[in-house]
């Protein structure tokens, strides 16, 4: 086999992989998008079931749906998913311009961060962050009798951030495409990526880790950043901030791969898979994720804050300022998470390139 054709198939595996993720979007995103639209035009109409509604779901408040009311909420839901239908008609045309896949592009993934980010509230990050708990709970038989794991009002909010993780997706892929016949952006070639990509990975890193050390402190017994009232209401469940602060460290380390070569290719003592190139989306799909749990989960915050209503849903005041403050960071988080996610395609799109002779980027 020559050297040319060892070096393509290869590529020729990458470029199908990330194919069928793009595929598996495209479905998700056309899926919710039907899926709904019924939905929201039956909760018009006063079906049952409407996540707007504080009687279906008490916490909606919490959220931009239950902000909005019920039927407001229920039309916001109807006309999203009506837009998505119609992004999916024109992303199934087979002759596109480079112009409409970059407005088709733009809308798509702006529909993404509304679904993803604008509506839902901090039990998608929540539920993200206990999972691992609940799991191991359940497997030992140690899960409390009667505990509430998943209800509806939780599930949509999930289902919501996972079609807007696929719109976003949608609407990167088009961008893409229409880079192609135009050309990329000066802030997407690599000299750029190299200055923005390590800051916001930096930032990314050191939210959750000034998080940690607030966590940390009460699992400790030091009430850094509490009245002494609040600490003894909350040193009870100091032990689940620990672990929830550890997770955070967890993703810190992982935010930190996005630049490092083991983020790219997995260590050689890493048994089954050392030595191979790490899939895109192994890293991409959790990032973006937690990404936009963390952004959705700081703005909420942020709300009830300026609101005034934090001691009505939390167990800290205004005087407690590490069990508020590290919060009001978040959307920071999420955003510098999100850009470092993107950096890190960009690098990938360019060492495939670099691999690939007499071949241009994806992204050219």
């Amino acid at each position: 086999m020559s050297s040319s054709a060892a070096m393509t198939r290869p590529t020729t595996e990458r470029v199908a992989v990330r194919s069928r993720w793009v595929v598996l979007a495209r479905a998700v995103a056309a899926g919710w998008s039907l899926v709904y639209l019924v939905l929201g035009i039956g909760w018009l109409a006063g079906a049952r079931g409407n996540p707007a509604d504080p009687a279906v779901d008490q916490a909606a408040v919490l959220n931009l749906l239950g902000m909005l009311g019920p039927t407001a909420g229920a039309a916001t839901l109807t006309v999203l998913a009506a837009a998505g239908v119609v992004l999916t008609v024109f992303i199934s045309r087979r002759h596109r311009s480079a112009r409409t896949d970059r407005i088709v592009g733009t809308v798509a993934v702006a529909l993404g961060l509304v679904l993803a980010v604008a509506i839902p509230d901090s039990r998608v990050l929540q539920s993200l962050g206990y999972a691992p708990m609940v799991l191991v709970l359940a497997v030992t038989g140690q899960l409390p009798e009667g505990a509430e794991v998943m209800n509806w009002g939780m599930a949509n909010l999930l289902i919501l951030t996972a079609a807007g993780v696929a719109w976003a997706g949608v609407g990167a892929a088009r961008l893409t495409a229409a880079y192609r016949s135009t050309g990329r952006p000066g802030w997407t070639r690599p000299e750029s990526v190299a200055r923005w990509g390590n800051w916001v990975t930096w930032i990314a890193m050191a939210v959750p880790l000034g998080y940690a050390v607030t966590r940390y402190a009460w699992a400790l017994g030091i009430p850094l950043g509490l009245t002494q009232e609040t600490f003894e209401d909350v040193r009870q469940i100091a032990g689940i901030g620990a672990v929830l602060a550890t997770g955070g460290v967890l993703g810190a380390f992982l935010t930190w791969g996005l630049t490092r070569p083991w983020g790219a290719v997995f260590p050689r003592w890493a048994p089954g898979v050392g030595g191979r190139r790490v899939p895109v989306a192994l890293a991409v799909v959790p990032a973006g994720a937690v990404a936009a749990a963390v952004t959705s989960a700081g703005l909420m915050f942020v709300r009830v804050a300026i609101d005034g209503r934090l001691a009505d849903f939390f167990p800290v005041g205004m005087d407690d300022v590490a069990g508020w403050l590290p919060e009001m960071f978040w959307p920071l988080w999420g955003v510098a998470l999100g850009a470092a996610t993107l950096a890190y395609v960009l690098r990938r799109i360019d060492e495939d390139t670099d691999q690939r002779p007499g071949r241009t980027s994806p992204l050219s």
